[in-house]
Parts: C-alpha cells; sequence; structure tokens
C-alpha cells in the first residue's frame, strides 16, 4: 500500500501498482475497535478480503488447507428409484357408492361402464361422450 488519504466519509487508498479503491471510513473506524487495530492495517485487511492484494502468507495456508481436506461427495452415486406399490385401504363406504354410480348409469343407459378403482374411479360413454367419475372423501377438520 502506497498512500492514503481521509476524504469526507470515504478513505482513499492508492497501490504502489497505481490502483485506486475507496473504503467507508464508518466501516474503517467500526473495524478498528472491534478488533483493536490501527488504521493501517485495518486497510490492508479490507484490501486483501476484498481480492484487491494478495496476503502471500494466507496463500500458502490455503495451500496446505487444500491438501488436507476431505473429498466427502467426490463422486455422485446415482439412486435407485425405488417403486411402492400403493396399498389401498378398505373404505366399503367407498365402494358401496361407486357400485350404487355403476348400477345407476346402467339404468340411464350408459355404455362402456368400467370400475378403473372400486374405492375411487368409473370410466363410461354416455350418448357418444366419454365421462370419468373421480370419487374423492374430504378429511374430517381438527378440532
Amino acid at each position: 500500500m502506497k498512500d492514503y488519504k481521509i476524504d469526507g466519509s470515504i478513505i482513499r487508498v492508492e497501490l504502489d501498482n497505481g490502483k485506486k479503491y475507496n473504503i467507508s471510513k464508518k466501516w474503517v473506524e467500526n473495524t478498528m475497535s472491534n478488533l483493536d487495530i490501527d488504521m493501517e492495517e485495518t486497510i490492508l485487511m479490507w484490501l486483501t478480503d476484498n481480492d484487491k492484494l494478495i496476503d502471500e502468507e494466507q496463500e500458502e495456508l490455503d495451500k496446505k488447507a487444500k491438501g488436507k481436506v476431505k473429498l466427502v461427495a467426490s463422486e455422485e452415486k446415482t439412486k435407485k428409484k425405488t417403486q411402492r406399490e400403493r396399498v389401498q385401504k378398505e373404505n366399503p363406504e367407498k365402494e358401496y357408492i361407486i357400485g350404487c354410480l355403476a348400477e345407476y348409469l346402467e339404468e340411464i343407459d350408459a355404455t362402456n361402464i368400467v370400475i378403473e378403482n372400486k374405492l375411487k374411479l368409473i370410466t363410461f360413454t354416455y350418448n357418444n361422450k366419454e365421462f370419468k367419475l373421480d370419487l374423492v372423501q374430504k378429511r374430517q377438520k381438527k378440532e
């Protein structure tokens, strides 16, 4: 770091390579009081944290640490998808309703009546149009 100047609420820093950066004076003052360090150390810390300067000691420590890091999940293993069969719970009320609906559809001259699922689904044709009845039981409200 070549030089720094305080200009109102900004600290203007010029590096040896000619690059200039502005740092918030408020941030510098807070950091100085929290870490109990002087202004130059605080400015150098900001420059290295924001990749404006390279700290060789820190780079050396990073290189050492990279060699010792465990690669836990280096290879993504393909997970096998498990197919689970849904077990239908017995529900005599729904089964009864589906049966009654199927009988009624026969009475009104519906054709191709198919009970796809005895607890849920009926498909049929009426007046040359295809229909599907899906019976859904609502859950009881919690009190």
